[in-house]
């Protein structure tokens, strides 16, 4: 699976969370608004119902004083109060709400009305033609069994209203628990769900990648050990670039044996090449000698002369041997060269990868950022929802203050407003906790934002670590040009000296026929030998420079454990 793929799901996975909690909140919402709104209603229609009751009492005590005394204002005060009592009526049948769920009860509340108010006026009637007693007695009885049976229909809707609105208290509790638990559980599912996908990607990535950068700098220093090879079994980019990794490894590994070996070649070959020198120096040394005891005997001479032939041929085929080494080392080298310019490709491939990783965490950081947006915008939603408990708070509070003026009327408007209170009191904390639940998630967001920024720079380092891997091949690479260009000239000289060795030869052959020409020629051979001596010293000194490059290189193939 790519690394770009795990940092889709994961995050997916924690949008998805998101989303469904914030999806849940928004429903629980509106089902909260609801039910405050139908709350809200039976207390307005159970307020009404008692406020209704109080005024039918205030105008049966205003009709027994109209009765006693025949003062006027109390048939005015009459009037008034079932105009109050019509206004609450079509306030009820108003609210649809009402309607549709009590519309069945409301139907004979109002028949009981018409038959006490009809009652009520033939009363009245009554005692305004004069018929006092007739009056009195319409009062107490028709008119009194109607308000009775109307009074004990109030009081039975009054009842249900009240158990249905306890019963909706009751189910809104429940609800506002069960989203808290449930809301609970998705910040609890997504910080954990978060927490256990970070280290899971610290893992299968962060850890491999600082394994790889911790060898590539010990091999940058030149203490790295070549055998050791990482083990990753992830199939991602990150997998991909062990496996490179390993395979440079193998190939470093068999070039540094095989540079190592070579070198102990040309170690061995160059004293090879010294101990010849040594040897024909003194050879060369020997045929002075002989050259100037000429002079005593020619025979003994031409004896020694094809002896010292005999030894100039042995060197030449030792030469010729160094010289053929020498190009087969200088091969090598090109081959090496070679392979550090691969290995400095595989490097450039990991840092493209890299780069690629680096572009990968930047998307993920705008993400991450993106929720912290989402969360905010809940937060403002919570911030509506709190205004609306708060502003619900002060007209509960205007409520009762008006039901206080209104004294013994104003009770059950009291109540009412007291019950309104509550309620805000309670959206407005529940709006609370979710602030502070909006709160953990925002400050989550940051820390996961931090925490992507942080892997962000650990790529950042890999990749200057990579960089580095690269700078020390193209240092390799340049160390095995520069072997290379002096095994050639290694390889020039040991050719050179062959044709030169062949020269002594001739010169040798050409001296023992003139030896036999007589002394006179001896100078002429003694000036041959001591430019044959020469010729010896400078051999000498290159068999020296070739052992101590080759000891040099040994030594730079040491520092790679292999």
């Amino acid at each position: 699976m790519k690394i770009r793929t795990k940092f889709i799901i994961a995050f997916g996975v924690i949008l998805a969370i998101m989303l469904s909690s914030g999806t849940y909140m928004y429903v629980q919402t509106k089902m909260l608004t609801a039910s405050y709104t139908e709350m809200i209603d039976e207390g307005e229609l159970l307020t009404s119902l008692r406020e209704i009751q109080f005024v039918m009492t205030g105008r049966n005590n205003d009709e027994r004083g109209y009765f006693l005394t025949g003062d006027a204002s109390y048939a005015k005060e009459m009037q008034e109060r079932v105009e109050r009592i019509a206004a609450l009526a079509d306030k009820i049948n108003k609210n649809p709400h009402t309607i549709q769920k009590y519309g069945k009860e409301l139907e004979p509340l109002q028949e009981r009305f018409n038959a006490y108010l009809e009652a009520s006026n033939k009363a009245v009637d009554a005692y305004a033609k004069g018929d006092r007693e007739e009056a009195i007695r319409l009062h107490f009885g028709d008119e009194r069994q109607a308000r009775k049976q109307l009074d004990e229909i109030i009081d039975q809707l009054t009842v249900k209203v009240s158990v249905n609105k306890e019963a909706e208290k009751a189910r809104l509790e429940t609800n506002r628990v069960t989203s808290e638990i449930i809301q609970s559980s998705f910040s609890v599912v997504g910080i954990l769900f978060a927490i256990m996908m970070g280290a899971f990607l610290v893992r299968s990535i962060v850890l491999p990648i600082y394994r790889i950068q911790k060898q590539l700098t010990a091999i940058a220093d030149g203490e790295g050990d070549l055998t050791q090879e990482l083990s990753v079994t992830s199939k991602d980019e990150i997998g991909k670039l062990a496996e490179s990794f390993n395979r440079m490894i193998r190939n470093l590994r068999e070039l540094i044996l095989q540079v190592r070996s070579h070198a102990e070649q040309v170690a061995a070959s160059a004293e090879q090449l010294t101990a010849s020198s040594e040897q024909t120096s003194k050879a060369t040394e020997q045929i002075a000698g002989t050259v100037q005891e000429m002079a005593a005997g020619s025979e003994h001479q031409a004896q020694n002369v094809e002896a010292s032939h005999l030894e100039v041929e042995g060197m030449a085929a030792g030469i010729g041997q160094i010289a053929v080494r020498a190009e087969n080392v200088s091969a090598t080298a090109i081959r090496t060269s070679d392979l550090a310019a691969d290995g400095n490709q595989a490097i450039q491939l990991v840092v493209n990868q890299m780069d690629g990783m680096g572009e990968a965490m930047e998307s993920l950081t705008r993400l991450v950022s993106g929720l912290g947006a989402r969360s905010e915008e809940i937060g403002q939603i919570v911030d509506v929802i709190t205004g609306i408990a708060a502003q619900t708070n002060l007209l509960a509070l205007n409520a009762a203050i008006e039901a206080a003026r209104a004294g013994e009327h104003g009770r059950g408007f009291a109540v009412v407003a007291d019950e309104v209170r509550k309620l805000a009191e309670q959206a407005s904390t529940s709006a609370g906790k979710i602030t502070q639940l909006i709160e953990v998630i925002q400050r989550e967001t940051q820390e996961a934002i931090l925490s992507v920024e942080k892997s962000s720079e650990q790529t950042a380092l890999c990749m200057d670590g990579v960089a580095q891997a690269g700078h020390a091949f193209a240092h390799i690479r340049d160390a095995v040009v520069r072997v290379t260009t002096e095994v050639q000239d290694v390889s020039a000289a040991s050719r050179t000296l062959t044709d030169s060795t062949e020269k002594v030869a001739e010169s040798m052959r050409v001296i023992a026929r003139v030896t036999q020409q007589g002394v006179s020629r001896t100078l002429d051979v003694s000036a041959a030998t001591e430019e044959q001596l020469a010729s010896m010293e400078e051999i000498y000194t290159s068999a020296m420079s070739l052992a101590s490059l080759a000891e040099e290189l040994e030594k730079l193939m040491a520092r790679f454990k292999a």
